[in-house]
């Protein structure tokens, strides 16, 4: 049986992802907590989309292509969480404010997005790693209830 197969949820939420990583989703994230929503909001979107739900990490740096690489795609995925939460709750927060106006498109693809993360990519990731032999249990698949609870509470 595999080492993480014997990890249990709360051990595998503690996992850290690589700093290209890290310094990635954060240059992602940081236009969403200025106060003024803009072109870097729509830039950020279709980045997040492209690596995380795509996995398309054609055009980024070597260092983080090889960072994403090196740590599983469901490890990846998970790490992204807190960050598009964080982007949903920023823009729907602006959307609050605005009376009668459509949601814009950077919202409507962050809760793309979002639903991709909470729905299909414990499946997609799971069919991906399977083939590739790395985990064998789907009950590993899911997030950790106090990420998710930290992110409603608040």
């Amino acid at each position: 049986m595999d080492r993480i197969s014997l990890i249990n949820d709360d051990e595998n939420e503690l996992e850290s992802v690589p700093l290209p990583i890290q310094t990635f989703l954060w240059r992602q994230t940081n236009p969403f907590l200025g106060a003024k929503i803009g072109k870097l909001h729509e830039a950020s979107c279709v980045t997040f989309e492209r690596v995380v739900v795509q996995n398309i990490l054609h055009g980024l740096s070597p260092s983080l292509s090889d960072a994403i690489n090196s740590v599983s795609r469901w490890r990846f995925v998970r790490a992204t969480f807190p960050h598009i939460v964080q982007c949903c709750a920023s823009l729907l927060s602006e959307a609050a404010d605005r009376d009668d106006t459509p949601i814009s498109g950077s919202l409507a693809k962050m809760l793309y997005i979002l639903h991709w993360l909470l729905l299909d990519s414990a499946n997609e990731c799971f069919d991906v790693e399977s083939r590739q032999h790395y985990i064998s249990k789907q009950n590993l698949r899911g997030y950790n209830t106090g990420t998710v609870t930290a992110f409603i509470v608040s």
